[in-house]
């Protein structure tokens, strides 16, 4: 049977109405006939194997299409900024992190606390890369995820809106009464996802807690099993480690250090190469570019060749320099690939400020 063969049969399945006692539904068709159908859709040998799809990244080596995903760390660990980081690099195509590609597309955030609070990151994020997330949709709503009707009602707006990525915030708001320690019920919240993911085909985040000792996430051992992704977040003052503790189908990625940078009323974070520990200062060349974007251009943003021009730099290490100070967060990228430029990014902007008065 193809693969078309094999969507078809599962439509016929999942848009019915399943019955216990075997009798067809409301559609005509016998639910377990529809079920075995689709079963058998899904039967391959040895060589069919080799044509199952490989994992589609979302965010290169950190998120992946239809899959399960789990964000954790402890109360103020930052965990929140970075899911609003990755919704807006998902909303808008950018690379997360200076060196994670992205692939574009729409997110649904269910935001099931602090919608005050989200709305000024998301404002404070916007300012500094200079773009909005118009392609992020906002459910300001605890929506229940092992209520019958709340999780049928998601199930059917995420069908219809089809997004790249589903973030619940906070799993904990979404499972209000469940018991965390207890893995039949945590099945249910994993089963409860798998059908976000199965109607939609997106990536869905779960942002949770860790327990007392940090460590871990919080509660019951089932979430473990079932994610393709777990990611942990730490903070110590103001840098936030984000690591990989689990990639089910690719290599674990490397920590990425990132730095919290005030901008209006909240944080954003800014990337680094290296941990506060390792981090060198900035080589001749990127400060000299760096001086030269405060004191000419503060408030525009400028070719490669007028930077050139002004700050008597060399082609060839301008290029590498200037993709450096973009990376560290110092600069932020404008303009078309054929006719890119750079300003000053809001916090470099800021911190200047700051440093005059």
């Amino acid at each position: 049977m193809t693969t078309t063969d094999f969507d078809e049969a599962a439509a016929r399945f999942w848009g019915g109405e399943e019955r216990e006692d075997g009798e067809p539904g409301p559609g005509g068709e016998n639910p377990t006939q529809a079920r075995l159908a689709v079963l058998r859709a899904a039967l391959v040998d040895t060589d069919g194997l080799d044509h199952l799809p490989d994992p589609v990244p979302l965010i290169e080596g950190v998120l992946f299409r239809d899959s399960l995903g789990w964000i954790y760390g402890k109360p103020g660990s930052g965990k929140s900024f970075v899911g609003i980081d990755w919704a807006g690099c998902v909303a808008n195509g950018l690379p997360w992190a200076g060196v994670h590609e992205v692939s574009k597309g729409t997110v649904l955030y269910l935001i099931a606390e602090g919608t005050s609070g989200i709305r000024k990151r998301v404002r404070a994020w916007e300012r500094h890369t200079g773009v909005r997330m118009n392609a992020v949709t906002f459910l300001p709503v605890a929506v229940q995820l092992l209520h019958g009707t709340d999780l049928r009602a998601l199930e059917l707006l995420v069908q219809e809106m089809r997004p790249a990525l589903i973030v619940v915030d906070t799993q904990a708001r979404c499972t209000v009464g469940a018991n965390e320690n207890d893995n039949g019920e945590m099945g249910n919240v994993v089963a409860a996802a798998d059908k976000l993911r199965e109607a939609s085909g997106a990536c869905v985040l779960m942002i949770h807690h860790s327990g007392r000792n940090g460590e871990n996430m919080r509660g019951a051992s089932a979430f473990d099993g079932a994610a393709t992704s777990v990611i942990k977040v730490t903070k110590n003052e103001d840098y936030v480690e984000v690591h990989c503790d689990k990639q089910k189908d690719v290599e674990d990625f490397d920590t990425v250090f990132l730095k919290m940078q005030p901008v209006l009323e909240s944080c954003v974070l800014i990337n680094r190469t290296a941990s506060p520990a390792e981090e060198n200062q900035l080589s001749k060349t990127e400060q000299r570019i760096l001086d030269v974007m405060h004191e000419v251009f503060p408030n525009e943003a400028v070719s490669r060749a007028r930077l050139v021009e002004v700050s008597e730099v060399a082609s060839s290490s301008l290029y590498r320099a200037v993709a450096k100070l973009e990376r560290l967060g110092y600069l932020v990228k404008t303009g078309s690939e054929s006719r890119p430029a750079w300003r000053l990014s809001s916090a470099t902007a800021s911190a200047q400020e700051g440093d005059a008065a």
